[in-house]
């Protein structure tokens, strides 16, 4: 039996600039996935952004999910969350991949754009 579905992905960096850790929130969000989604699968990997001179060492979740309205918001709603929590340490967006392949960059509402 053959069961189809679509893959999302989040990037949450490890560190922002300014030294508040991420790793709990990554932690959260593949938790959160497990209990939305039924699982999720993270990668470390590495950005490079044009304002940062480093290289920023991140984590990739990705889920897959029945592509319905409800489970496409509620991905969008975790991103959102995820967005949020680190603009309080200055991170200014993160990226995620909707389940069509779109790429998005979701600022948080907190980020006060000084960093």
């Amino acid at each position: 039996m053959e069961i189809e579905m679509r893959m999302a992905s989040i990037v949450i960096p490890d560190v922002s600039d300014g030294g508040q850790i991420f790793v709990p929130l990554q932690r959260e969000i593949v938790e959160t996935f497990r209990k939305e989604f039924g699982g999720a699968t993270a990668y470390e990997c590495f950005g490079f952004w044009n304002k940062s001179q480093r290289q920023i060492s991140c984590t990739r979740v990705d889920v897959a999910f029945h592509t319905t309205d409800e489970n496409i918001q509620r991905f969008v709603e975790i991103v959102k969350s995820a967005a949020d929590e680190c603009a309080e340490g200055g991170v200014h967006s993160i990226m995620a991949i909707k389940p069509d392949g779109v790429v998005i960059f979701v600022e948080g509402d907190l980020y006060d754009g000084t960093k």
